[in-house]
């Protein structure tokens, strides 16, 4: 069996492997208080002095400082104790469907200390991330998501079509360290010291399973589910001496995915990878699916007549990611529609009131122009207005940027100068 992370290209006791990591860690951190007292007491930066590396855009004694991180980082992996602080765990409400989610915050040398161990299995998540998984991956968002089911919808199977979505219970809270450390263990077995590192910091987790929130659980989360995507696309069934795969396709975003292929096959295949999760992941597959049986391209035109005539029905659409796709058009999930609306007609008010947005929220209005600019909903952009409130909006967002930007500056003169 193959592995990968050998000894010989991955060492995380070598000071010079990790301080790449390490200053990838500060990348879009240094204004953050608590990565600059990490810097600060190195004692090879002076708090004037980072000022003025800040006004004057370079890196130099901040990268001295980094890499004496790196080196004391280092230190503790040979030491084999990280010195951990407990991670702080605290509940939020989210915005969409009201769930209450345990969101832990970690101190800067833990999440330091998981930029080096997702840099360490940069190769294992290379080789076993599937191509079909979107959601907490560089370059593979809502977006890049809704476009796969459109070329599957579209393109690849034009013909009879069911899909299936699924979604995993408390999909973080039921993936357990031990569980992704038989993983490990069985994919990086020979690299003895990357395999203590990874337990020791998922020893701190809180409840001993992958917390959300932090860096490394988001991949390795990503991880034991390409074992559960694997296995359903392995299925398939002999009918007459001919193999034919139960499942003809899979899109993922974090722990909901989809299933494309006919219904009775696609049926067969959730129970066996339900118990099959269960049993050797923990993950537990809702029996609560939801069941989209796709229109032909000739019942979507026909619908479409039909809409122009005065009728609201519309044929079933795969509602992933926040859109609804169907073989001719996008239209964005109602509840978020509800919400973009909402701000669109609140931000009209204060435009007439007051005479220009408030940059909170103009800052609310920008956020959803994506959702309107890739998907089919030129009819509402006409009647709340929304191309103009863009730009209204966008004008209102860099005025305060501006502000926010030589406040800032001056800020930093002041401590350059003190």
């Amino acid at each position: 069996m193959k592995t990968y992370c050998k000894p010989a290209k991955v060492d995380v006791e070598n000071t010079e492997f990790n301080i790449p990591a390490v200053r990838k860690a500060f990348d879009g951190k240094y204004k953050r208080r608590d990565f600059q007292r990490l810097l600060l007491n190195t004692g090879l930066v002076t708090e004037q002095e980072l000022a003025q590396e800040f006004l004057d855009g370079t890196k130099q004694k901040i990268y001295t400082a980094t890499d004496a991180i790196a080196e004391e980082l280092t230190q503790r992996i040979r030491n084999r104790d990280l010195k951990l602080r407990p991670i702080r765990q605290f509940q939020r409400e989210d915005g969409l469907t009201h769930k209450l989610r345990n969101i832990c915050q970690e101190y800067p040398d833990q999440q330091i200390m998981e930029y080096i161990a997702v840099y360490s299995l940069e190769e294992l998540f290379h080789a076993k991330l599937l191509p079909i998984q979107y959601g907490s991956i560089p370059g593979r968002g809502q977006l890049a998501g809704k476009r796969k089911i459109e070329r599957i919808l579209r393109r690849k199977f034009t013909g009879r079509l069911d899909v299936v979505k699924c979604d995993i219970h408390k999909a973080y809270p039921s993936v357990t360290v031990e569980c992704v450390m038989n993983l490990l263990k069985r994919d990086i077995g020979k690299n003895k010291v990357l395999i203590w590192y990874l337990g020791a910091l998922m020893e701190n987790y809180p409840g001993e399973h992958l917390c959300i929130g932090g860096y490394l659980p988001s991949w390795l989360f990503n991880y034991v589910m390409s074992y559960v995507l694997r296995y359903l696309l392995s299925l398939s069934q002999s009918r007459r001496g001919v193999q034919t795969k139960m499942v003809k396709a899979i899109v993922c975003y974090a722990d909901d995915f989809t299933v494309y292929g006919y219904f009775s096959q696609l049926t067969k295949a959730l129970k066996k990878a339900t118990r099959w999760s269960k049993s050797t992941l923990g993950l537990d597959v809702k029996p609560a699916w939801q069941i989209y049986h796709i229109s032909s391209f000739e019942e979507e035109k026909e619908f479409h007549r039909m809409r122009q005539g005065g009728s609201h029905k519309r044929t079933q659409g795969v509602d992933m990611m926040g859109f609804v796709v169907r073989r001719t058009y996008t239209i964005i999930r109602s509840r978020v529609f509800k919400r973009i609306r909402r701000q669109f007609l609140r931000a009209a008010v204060d435009l007439e009131r007051l005479g220009y947005i408030p940059w909170w929220r103009a800052c609310r209005i920008m956020a959803y122009k994506g959702w309107t600019k890739y998907s089919n909903s030129q009819g509402c952009s006409i009647k709340y207005n929304m191309q103009n409130l863009f730009k209204i909006a966008a004008q209102s967002v860099s005025r305060y940027g501006r502000k926010e930007y030589v406040k800032y500056e001056q800020r930093m003169l002041l401590i350059a100068a003190a």
